[in-house]
């Protein structure tokens, strides 16, 4: 959240001050377990993410929702929220939405800082997420049926994402989401579960840990 701080402080963004409106907003997918690309299209974005400039947060960003936009046919589940904050409270209020996803998880095994990319690869290791410098992988452990992508996004000016009840309810969110720009962007943070390849979730993994979202 470096970016939401030097934001308040006034360092890099001269014109900012408390009063600024920032959204903050999350797009969860729950994919079918035969989205394998998925999964590898995600380690790639980890590995080789440069996370410690806006157009490299940028570029996480638009390339997980292309991702996902691109398999529509595995969509199964879907929800968005979103909702304004003022400035000075917006870092908590991003931490509170990533906090929260990042709890379903037994243990970080994969983190880059800084754009330095270090831990245990792995075997039954899931999500790779993305503070906008930081990533973290995941892991899990009874193998099942279904693949869990979150993307949070801080941003500049309003964000009004709409209640998912179909897949162009979910096309339509993953969009706003994806064309963020550089310029708006504060922070991103992607969450993936599993990680592993070889891991899915099972259906009473989603009804447990995910009870907001939809069957589309």
């Amino acid at each position: 959240m470096s970016s939401l701080r030097r934001a308040n402080q006034g360092d890099e963004f001269e014109s900012y001050n408390n009063n600024l409106k920032v959204s903050i907003g999350s797009v969860q997918v729950g994919l079918l377990a035969e989205a394998r690309s998925l999964q590898t299209d995600l380690d790639r974005i980890a590995e080789n993410a440069d996370t410690g400039s806006a157009a490299g947060r940028t570029q996480v960003l638009q390339e997980a929702t292309l991702s996902l936009l691109r398999h529509p046919e595995y969509w199964a589940y879907g929800v968005a929220k979103s909702e304004q904050s003022r400035l000075d409270s917006a870092e908590a209020k991003f931490n509170q939405y990533a906090l929260a996803e990042r709890s379903k998880f037994s243990e970080e095994t994969l983190s880059s800082y800084n754009n330095q990319l270090t831990g245990k690869g792995a075997q039954n290791s899931l999500p790779v997420s993305q503070t906008n410098d930081t990533l973290v992988t995941q892991k899990l452990e009874a193998p099942g049926e279904y693949i869990v992508v979150t993307i949070i996004v801080g941003t500049q000016g309003q964000l009004q994402l709409p209640t998912i009840n179909s897949t162009e309810d979910l096309k339509r969110a993953l969009s706003q989401v994806g064309a963020i720009s550089s310029e708006q962007l504060l922070a991103v943070e992607v969450l993936w579960t599993p990680q592993a390849s070889g891991d899915t979730l099972t259906s009473e993994d989603i009804v447990a840990e995910y009870p907001d979202i939809k069957l589309i």
